[in-house]
């Protein structure tokens, strides 16, 4: 039975959330959504169904380093940094040559490290069935997210019709459809007529195959691709692999797997995982909707604003809670107590802490490198004006055991 490898997509820059992305740390590397980063998050949801040596990380050269200390349990050789980024076509042909020589029947799960799915149980439920069907070596599969809004940011696929084929230990036959047609990014219009239609589906940029089959469909649509990489006969891991790569990568084109393979191959199938949670978190738009309300052990934050220049939250704070004993350093922000009356500790060191006491209507400014904690006397509402740094949080004590981290509040 053939074995299923996970290769997982990192090579992004994330530059559409500068400065919260940077090129020295592009968001899949952040803790946006709780103390794990959205790399360590992709690699969560799949460990329950593959081994760490099953897993592939494909990043920037320059981001090996920082892929190794976030996942400390994937073997050194399986984190493979490109030289210079070429898009995904390349990504998934080095990914799938590197898979096929460890196992040439084996499966290949194909994922951004960027995206958010916040029912990662339901989404191994979808993936299993996935695997099941990419196993027979006939089809590349892929997830369609079902649209919620004409989103003109997204490519769309057209699936109107059930798959008839043979679904061995699949408990759901009717849920692969039949792929006919690709769109990238539709205007307005297009994007509402989709919608009425409801035969469209957001394109999630995640795939399941057999190594085999893939290679097959490169191969066709792009032989000088899979001619470059086949040559590349060096195990991974190693300074000649290194060698050769950043010989190769120069000569290669930006390339996407979508437009390149996937548009153009009729062996595709599509099961529909609107029910995962998923964004791919690609702007400040959708970042915002992603946070819009997070639960915490004080109380809960409502994230109202997010764009390159500022963020607008209220913070609601039980009585008696407090948030951690903390600085940031950058981050500027400025607090404004809607409800309630709040204890806010703050000062250059711990040692210099000075109180004060809050009531509705008045205000504080925190600027950067600034300790402070700050705690509800009664049920509190407070309103907080900040630059867009929002993983820029260093904890120095906390009542609920978070270690210090690059976590929001």
């Amino acid at each position: 039975m053939s074995q299923t490898y996970v290769a997982i997509m990192a090579g992004g820059r994330g530059e559409r959330l500068y400065p919260l992305s940077t090129p020295e740390r592009p968001k899949q590397f952040l803790a946006l959504f709780g103390e794990r980063t959205m790399l360590q998050q992709t690699v969560d949801r799949v460990l329950p169904l593959v081994p760490e040596d099953r897993v592939l990380v494909i990043t920037s050269a320059e981001h090996v380093c920082l892929a190794s200390e976030q996942l400390s349990d994937i073997p050194a050789a399986n984190i493979i940094g490109e030289p210079v980024g070429r898009g995904t076509a390349p990504c998934v042909a080095l990914a799938a040559f590197a898979i096929q020589k460890r196992d040439p029947e084996a499966v290949m799960v194909a994922l951004p490290a960027d995206h958010m799915i916040s029912y990662a149980g339901v989404f191994r439920g979808l993936l299993k069935q996935a695997i099941v069907i990419a196993a027979q070596g006939t089809h590349l599969v892929t997830f369609g997210i079902d649209p919620t809004r004409p989103e003109t940011d997204y490519g769309y696929i057209h699936a109107p019709s059930a798959w008839s084929g043979g679904k061995p230990y699949v408990q759901e036959p009717s849920v692969f459809l039949e792929v006919k047609r690709f769109t990238e990014k539709p205007d307005r219009e297009t994007a509402e007529r989709f919608m009425k239609e409801g035969t469209y589906y957001w394109n999630s940029g995640m795939f399941v195959w057999r190594v085999t089959t893939i290679l097959e469909e490169i191969q066709a649509f792009m032989p000088e691709l899979h001619q470059m990489m086949a040559e590349l006969d060096i195990t991974p891991g190693t300074a000649r692999f290194e060698k050769a790569l950043a010989k190769i990568y120069p000569c290669l084109g930006s390339a996407s797997i979508d437009r390149c393979v996937m548009e153009k191959s009729r062996r595709i199938l599509l099961i529909p995982s609107g029910v995962i949670g998923w964004s791919d978190v690609g702007g400040w738009e959708a970042l915002r909707e992603a946070l819009a309300i997070r639960e915490e052990p004080w109380g809960y934050e409502h994230l109202w604003a997010l764009n390159q220049h500022y963020a607008g939250k209220f913070l609601h704070i039980r009585s008696g809670e407090s948030l951690s004993l903390q600085l940031h350093v950058t981050k500027d922000e400025t607090i404004h107590v809607l409800q309630g009356r709040l204890r806010l500790r703050l000062g250059p060191s711990q040692v210099e802490l000075r109180e004060l006491i809050l009531s509705p209507g008045e205000s504080c400014p925190i600027p950067p490198r600034t300790i402070h904690q700050m705690e509800a006397l009664e049920d509190c509402v407070i309103a907080e004006v900040s630059t867009p740094l929002l993983t820029d949080v260093v904890r120095l004590g906390d009542r609920y055991g978070r270690a210090d981290s690059a976590a929001d509040k």
